[in-house]
């Protein structure tokens, strides 16, 4: 976790002291985990989440905030695994060996 910190602000004669902002790295799982969370605490799915506009009214406005970004992050998250993946297949040099589907399969999940 790498911690930046703002510098102070001068307004007129006052002298504002801002605090630190922390810059979190999450995982995929750590924000399942935390969506789960948001979940669990409203008894609705994301997806009635976002279909919903009463229960997303009904909501405290930093909750809406967070679940929509933690959505958001949990989609880049998958689009960059996908990319990554994508791209490491596409450098797979060919076997010299004929192996069969599920061998070539397995290989693949991995």
């Amino acid at each position: 976790m790498a911690l930046i910190w703002n510098a102070d602000v001068q307004i007129g004669s006052e002298v504002l002291i801002m605090s630190p902002v922390r810059d979190v790295c999450l995982s995929s799982n750590d924000v399942d985990e935390m969506i789960s969370g948001f979940e669990r605490k409203y008894g609705v799915s994301s997806v009635e989440f976002f279909r919903n506009q009463e229960i997303r009214q009904r909501l405290p406005e930093d909750d809406v905030f967070r679940w929509e970004a933690l959505i958001d992050h949990r989609l880049a998250l998958r689009e960059s695994y996908q990319e990554v993946h994508s791209g490491y297949l596409a450098h797979l040099s060919p076997s010299k060996e004929i192996r069969s589907d599920v061998e070539t399969q397995e290989l693949l999940a991995a």
